[in-house]
């Protein structure tokens, strides 16, 4: 679900020549939210140019509000527990971050994650075919833990075991084969290299699938049974 949301912006006269447009840019269209904590670094990194916004009174700042949280959702039961004022937009505000958007409580949410995918390797395993799949999800929480301040530099020895253990056994032995033909044994075992040698596989990956596929579409079974018996 999402909400379209219009804003009206004070003109002002800018001296200088600017590029005409020729054509017209889409409308920013709001995720609403629900209530995930693990989807309020989004819902927040939208929403906060309406909150920046000095040009819009406070009040449309609570409907705007309103108009971004799920219906029936957690989220909306929350703002709705505050009258629709001006006074009461930053309460409604603080008390959504506190909620939902509270450091300690994200940093445990993606870091539960990232053991939730090491235990799902240590049950049913992973082929390599997965791998694609794999890095993006793990870019993915990386990038989230870095905005909330876990950086790899600082947080990388924490890290990378709990990478390593989400890994399929082959590409784990490469990556054990490569770090042990590093010259540079500090730089082998950070978490960027890693990703790194990930993103590289995966690379890899396309590029066989690429070579394998050929420069036309296959020709399935049933097509080439049917010019068979046309023929015959």
């Amino acid at each position: 679900m999402c909400t379209r949301v219009d804003l009206k912006v004070r003109e002002t006269v800018v001296p200088t020549k600017t590029e005409k447009r020729s054509f017209k840019l889409p409308k920013i269209e709001l995720k609403k939210f629900r209530g995930e904590a693990k989807d309020f670094l989004a819902f927040w990194s939208q929403f906060q140019k309406i909150h920046n916004d000095k040009s819009i009174a406070k009040e449309d700042k609570m409907q705007y509000l309103l108009q971004s949280v799920e219906p029936k959702s957690k989220a909306e039961r929350l703002v709705l527990s505050f009258p629709a004022t001006a006074e009461n937009y930053p309460k409604a505000i603080d008390q959504l971050k506190e909620r939902f958007g509270r450091e300690d409580l994200l940093v445990e949410i993606y870091v539960r994650e990232l053991l939730n995918l090491v235990m799902k390797n240590a049950v049913c395993g992973r082929t390599k075919t997965d791998l694609s799949a794999l890095y993006d999800e793990l870019e993915g929480k990386l990038r989230s833990l870095e905005s909330l301040g876990r950086t790899q530099e600082k947080y990388g020895d924490f890290l990378t075991p709990l990478v390593e253990s989400c890994l399929p056994e082959e590409i784990l032995m490469a990556w054990e084969r490569k770090r042990s033909t590093e010259t540079d044994a500090k730089r082998s075992q950070t978490l960027e290299h890693l990703m790194t040698f990930l993103r590289l596989e995966v690379q890899g990956e396309e590029m066989v699938q690429l070579a394998k596929s050929g420069f036309g579409t296959p020709i399935r079974k049933k097509d080439q049974l049917k010019g068979l018996s046309r023929l015959n």
